[in-house]
C-alpha cells in the first residue's frame, strides 16, 4: 500500500527548530500530514517520516537550466494557434505572436511557454509540419533577440521538440508525458534537454469524457510517479524534470479544487511543480466569470495560494498582473521590496 507524504506548508519568518525547508526555498513545514487510501489521514511530526521521503521534500530542486527556485517563476503564455480557448487567433500572425512575447518580457516573465497545437478539451490535432511552421520563426527570432530569455515549447510531438531544441529551446512542456509520441524520451535524453511531465493531456479531444478516479489526488500522484521513473528509464535526468498535475484536463471542478488545495503534496516527487491554472473553465464556474479574459482575478487568487504552498512555476495569461501581485505577497510575507 502507498503511504503519501503531504507537508504543512507554512511561511512565517519564526519557524521551529524541528523545521525543515522545501527544496531549497523559503517555505518549510514541521508537521506531515500522512495519507493511505481507505484510510483517515493522519498528522504528525515531519522528523517521523522515513529519511528518504523527507529527503524527496528537502532537497534542492536547482538545475543548470533553472538555478535559483526560491522565487516562483512565472511562465508566459503564448499560444500561436486559432483555436486555444481563451486567446485563439489572437497571435497567431507572426508579428502579433513576436509582439506579444516581446510585451510578456518586459513585463517580468521569467520564461516564454510557446505553442502551435491547442490542447483544450475537445481541440483536434494537427500535424506536426503545421504546428512547426506556427512556431519556428518566433521562436528562432526570439532567442536571437532575447539571448537569455528562457523559453519552453508546448509541445506532444518528438519532431517539433527536436527542431525547438537546435534553435535553443530551454524547456519542453509535453501536456501528454511523453506518451502520445514515444520517440520523444529518445530526443529529451539525447539532447539533455527538461521537460515537463503533464497529467491528462493525452487525447484532448475526448478527455472530458468518463472522468471517473479512485481518488483524484493519489491518482494523480501515481501517474505523475510513475511517468518521472519512465523518464529516469529513458536517460532523462531527474533534475532535467518538471511535473504539472493538469488542472482542467481531465477532472471536473471539484476535481481541480482538490488538486490545488492538497498541492504540497507533490513536493514529495522531489523535482519542481508547475501549475497552469490561467483563465479555466472552473474559475470561471465558481467564479461566475463566463468570459476567460475575465478570469484574472480567479486566476491569480489561486496562483497565491498555489505559491504559498512552494509552487515553482505558474503559467499564466497575465504576465504584468500576476508578477505585481507576486511582488506585494513576497512583499508582505517575506519583507522584501
Amino acid at each position: 500500500m502507498t503511504v503519501y507524504y503531504r507537508p504543512i506548508i507554512q511561511n512565517d519568518a519564526i519557524k521551529p527548530s524541528n523545521s525543515y525547508h522545501l527544496g531549497g526555498q523559503r517555505q518549510w513545514f514541521d508537521k506531515i500530514e500522512i495519507n493511505e487510501r481507505g484510510h483517515a489521514p493522519v498528522l504528525v511530526s515531519a522528523n517521523k517520516v522515513p529519511k528518504q521521503s523527507l529527503k524527496s521534500l528537502t532537497n534542492s530542486r536547482q538545475s543548470n537550466h533553472f538555478s535559483c527556485l526560491i522565487k516562483p517563476k512565472i511562465m508566459g503564455i503564448l499560444n500561436v494557434t486559432p483555436d486555444s480557448f481563451s486567446d485563439g487567433g489572437k497571435n497567431l500572425e507572426y508579428s502579433k505572436a513576436f509582439s506579444a512575447a516581446e510585451a510578456m518580457i518586459a513585463e517580468g516573465a521569467d520564461l516564454i511557454d510557446i505553442g502551435g497545437e491547442s490542447t483544450r478539451p475537445g481541440a483536434k490535432a494537427i500535424s506536426q509540419e503545421e504546428e512547426l511552421i506556427r512556431i519556428e520563426l518566433v521562436l528562432k527570432n526570439l532567442k536571437s533577440k532575447y539571448p537569455s530569455c528562457k523559453i519552453s515549447v508546448d509541445t506532444r510531438k518528438s519532431l517539433v521538440m527536436a527542431r525547438a531544441i537546435r534553435l535553443g529551446v530551454d524547456l519542453i512542456n509535453d501536456v501528454s508525458a511523453m506518451t502520445f509520441d514515444r520517440k520523444s524520451i529518445e530526443v529529451l535524453a539525447k539532447e539533455n534537454t527538461p521537460v515537463c511531465l503533464m497529467h491528462g493531456g493525452l487525447n484532448p479531444e475526448k478527455m472530458q469524457e468518463n472522468i471517473v478516479y479512485d481518488n483524484v489526488l493519489f491518482d494523480v500522484y501515481d501517474y505523475l510517479k510513475k511517468s518521472i521513473k519512465f523518464a529516469i528509464a529513458g536517460g532523462i535526468k531527474k533534475e532535467n524534470i518538471l511535473v504539472d498535475p493538469g488542472i482542467g484536463f481531465g477532472k471536473t471542478n471539484e476535481q481541480n479544487t482538490v488538486l490545488i488545495q492538497k498541492a504540497s503534496l507533490f513536493h514529495s516527487l522531489g523535482v519542481p511543480l508547475l501549475y497552469g491554472v490561467s483563465r479555466k473553465r472552473f474559475i470561471g464556474d465558481i467564479g461566475g466569470a463566463q468570459m476567460p479574459t475575465e478570469r484574472f482575478p480567479g486566476s491569480v487568487a489561486v496562483a497565491l495560494e498555489l505559491i504559498r504552498q512552494g509552487v515553482q512555476f505558474i503559467r499564466v495569461h497575465d504576465v504584468k498582473e500576476t508578477k505585481q501581485a507576486f511582488d506585494l505577497w513576497n512583499a508582505v510575507t517575506n519583507g522584501e521590496n
